[in-house]
């Protein structure tokens, strides 16, 4: 035991000066980070002035989520250089943080835009408008052979490869009908999946519905339940008006068993490109 004890801090005392409680100290102990200078026979722990000042960079280097090994090392091996290539490697870390924060944010933000848009959707309204051309994400192509199960593994693959672990699903993914089978009223023959995907996706994994003018309807309840009765206005409107198809079909759930567990309370969206028929 020194005999100038009263020159060294107790655990309590050190922790006291920096405002944290003394487990953290016993924390740093049991790491080898910060080891008492002496223990006394009562089991006292003490800490030298030196210590104090080292305690004042691990709680600083501790702020900024630097690891115990990192600071370990580098306590052990202080220089301008090392501690600038530490705070490089933080500030990388800081940089994809944000990156990945902003595209959380904006994937919010498109979930709160088309959440927001349901409440004033205009029911059963046709509507006809020009559209840019919008990237899409495939499926594989689907056969009526298929089962249920072959189906939704399908559906699985397709929502992998568009939906990474790390990115939200702010869009639903829609499926597309063969227009020369809708019109003769067979509704239930999916060929893909589609999911819209942002500009920036990989564009060789993706393709574009082009620009063009589309026809377009939101009505309430499921598809299959709805559709012949859509399907009577499509047409009326469209023979109303000399249009003719010119794409498949594109449905795209807007209110589906994310947001309800009513399926009377879905919302869809039906798509197709047409042209005027001269």
């Amino acid at each position: 035991m020194p005999n100038k004890i009263k020159e060294y801090f107790t655990a309590g005392e050190l922790a006291s000066l920096y405002g944290i409680p003394k487990q953290t100290l016993l924390y740093y102990d049991k790491n080898k980070l910060l080891v008492p200078e002496f223990i006394n026979d009562n089991g006292y722990r003490y800490y030298s002035v030196l210590q104090y000042l080292t305690l004042e960079i691990i709680l600083n280097m501790r702020k900024l989520n630097i690891s115990i090994p990192t600071i370990k090392e580098y306590l052990n091996n202080r220089s301008p250089e090392k501690f600038v290539e530490i705070l490089r490697a933080k500030e990388k870390e800081c940089q994809k943080i944000i990156e990945e924060t902003t595209k959380m944010k904006t994937s919010l933000n498109l979930s709160l835009t088309s959440i927001q848009k349901l409440p004033t959707a205009h029911f059963e309204q046709i509507e006809l408008r020009f559209h840019e051309k919008i990237p899409l994400l495939l499926s594989n192509p689907l056969n009526k052979k298929m089962t249920v199960r072959e189906y939704v593994k399908i559906l699985a693959h397709h929502n992998q490869t568009t939906f990474s672990k790390k990115h939200f699903k702010e869009f639903s993914t829609g499926w597309i009908i063969d227009h020369t089978e809708f019109k003769d009223k067979k509704f239930n023959n999916t060929i893909q999946y589609f999911s819209p995907v942002p500009p920036s996706f990989p564009s060789k994994d993706c393709c574009f519905r082009p620009e063009g003018l589309y026809l377009s309807v939101i009505f309430q309840g499921t598809y299959y339940e709805n559709m012949p009765v859509i399907y009577d206005k499509i047409i009326s409107f469209m023979q109303r008006n000399h249009l003719k198809f010119v794409s498949n079909i594109y449905v795209l759930p807007l209110k589906n068993h994310w947001l309800t567990q009513d399926i009377k309370a879905y919302i869809n969206q039906v798509s197709v490109q047409v042209e005027y028929d001269e």
